[in-house]
């Protein structure tokens, strides 16, 4: 009789360190390595029909993410503005942006902005749990949800998986998984982004590798710099 209480006590102890450790495993699962290329098409909000993002017609816009487990490299393709990249590392709390001015490559060193360790997002979307059909974008599973905003006068459909972090690709504060399909209100309008490629892969190091022959600036240096060349 005076045993069971620290037998009962050692089952305890057992089932906290199984459950300490199945939750560990959990957390370090919970990566991504591989390529998402999303297309982006300028909403037309009155009709909600989609058209380019520009005036050409014959303008194509890509959103390509490479990530490396806590690395992420983004490329926003325009086929007439040109490239603009980034390099962020997530355990870091670290964000570059890649800059060619002049024929001059410079790596700017962005400010984060976090709060008790998680990114700070834009928090006038608003997602609503909503039954509708799940959908497949480029092979993986989309669970759906509705977006709300301020600046919209109708809820709009997106989806995500919930397979992969929403941190490879975070765009709302309350999506518990990676953007499939979804919309990007900016200045110039209603945006919509949908994953047409999925890879996973180990991509080389190199592609998170700040190239040779980059001057690396702070924000305020690059601005000081640009402000001399006026």
């Amino acid at each position: 009789m005076v045993l069971k209480p620290a037998f009962e006590k050692m089952k305890m102890l057992i089932a906290l360190q199984f459950l300490l450790i199945h939750s560990l495993f959990g957390q370090l699962s919970k990566s991504f390595s591989g390529e998402l290329i999303y297309s982006i098409k300028k909403i037309d909000v009155n009709n909600i029909q989609s058209t380019f993002g520009n005036d050409n017609p014959n303008t194509e816009e890509k959103l390509i993410i490479y990530a490396k487990d806590s690395l992420i490299k983004r490329v926003h393709f325009n086929s007439e503005n040109g490239i603009q990249e980034s390099i962020e590392h997530l355990s870091h709390e670290k964000k570059i942006l890649l800059l060619s001015i002049d024929s001059v490559n410079y790596a700017v060193q962005l400010p984060t902005e976090k709060t008790n360790g998680q990114k700070k997002l834009d928090s006038t979307y608003q997602l609503s749990k909503k039954c509708f059909p799940k959908i497949r974008f480029a092979g993986l599973k989309g669970k759906p949800m509705l977006l709300s905003h301020p600046m919209l006068s109708n809820d709009l459909h997106i989806w995500f998986s919930k397979n992969i972090p929403p941190k490879y690709n975070a765009v709302y504060d309350q999506l518990p998984g990676l953007p499939l399909k979804y919309y990007i209100i900016s200045e110039k309008g209603l945006y919509l982004y949908e994953l047409e490629s999925f890879n996973q892969y180990d991509p080389p190091l190199s592609i998170f590798q700040i190239p040779m022959k980059t001057h690396i600036l702070s924000l305020e240096d690059f601005i000081d710099l640009l402000e001399k060349q006026e």
